[in-house]
């Protein structure tokens, strides 16, 4: 046999090979299941309605409105039910220690009622995909905080504040809100809402960026830098 027919019968079992062993891998990480949801499992746990929502040390966490207060656990059908840290003091609800990190493929949704008013955040990130029309307050320490709108809601948001510190981090969606309320120290927004008044204060290295609302008075110091887009 020549030697370049070796060789080439030789290439073409390695390709081979590589296929199989990647085809393999797949099927045991299970990357190749695809993410439909006949592949995922929720477990669902109702609370009483709270006031306070405390996040401490957690990430991938959705919150949304509706009309009875529980929360969802999904994750993939094949794998352990994640540890999920909840506990009720009084009015308030705690979650803890839900890391993105270790939680692979796993989602924590939480529905909470009007009765929601305070929201607060310690080295976490939360996506708010509806805020309903009421007002919110959110209080952030080295946290960040995505906020979105149902669409088909036809009332704007009547009020939302924002206390951030310690490198907190804020964006919004394209949505109406009546008065916004910021108070950043070393943080950062970059908001796309179209607020009707926005008022607060930026210190210690702070950034916003925000439409032009029809009302706007905002202190800054030095370190800070305030950009407001008309648009």
């Amino acid at each position: 046999m020549k030697t370049s027919k070796i060789i080439f019968i030789s290439l073409l079992s390695t390709i081979t090979l590589i296929i199989l062993a990647a085809a393999i891998d797949l099927r045991i990480s299970g990357k190749g299941t695809g993410n439909s949801a006949d592949n995922f499992k929720t477990i669902r746990q109702s609370f009483p309605n709270f006031k306070v929502l405390s996040i401490d040390n957690s990430m991938n966490i959705t919150l949304e409105q509706k009309d009875s207060s529980f929360v969802e656990v999904i994750f993939l059908k094949d794998s352990l039910a994640p540890k999920v840290n909840f506990k009720t003091r009084g009015d308030t609800l705690l979650l803890s220690d839900f890391e993105k990190s270790v939680h692979r493929n796993v989602s924590v949704i939480l529905h909470a009622t009007d009765s929601l008013r305070i929201i607060r955040l310690k080295n976490s990130h939360v996506e708010v995909d509806c805020l309903g029309s009421h007002g919110l307050s959110f209080e952030l320490d080295n946290s960040s905080l995505t906020l979105n709108q149902n669409t088909q809601l036809k009332n704007s948001c009547q009020s939302i504040a924002i206390y951030a510190r310690n490198h907190s981090e804020i964006n919004s969606a394209d949505f109406g809100v009546e008065l916004l309320d910021l108070v950043l120290a070393n943080s950062k927004a970059n908001l796309r809402l179209k607020a009707r008044k926005i008022s607060g204060s930026l210190t210690d290295n702070s950034m916003i960026i925000v439409r032009q609302p029809e009302e706007i008075a905002l202190k800054k110091d030095p370190s800070s830098k305030v950009n407001v887009n008309d648009y």
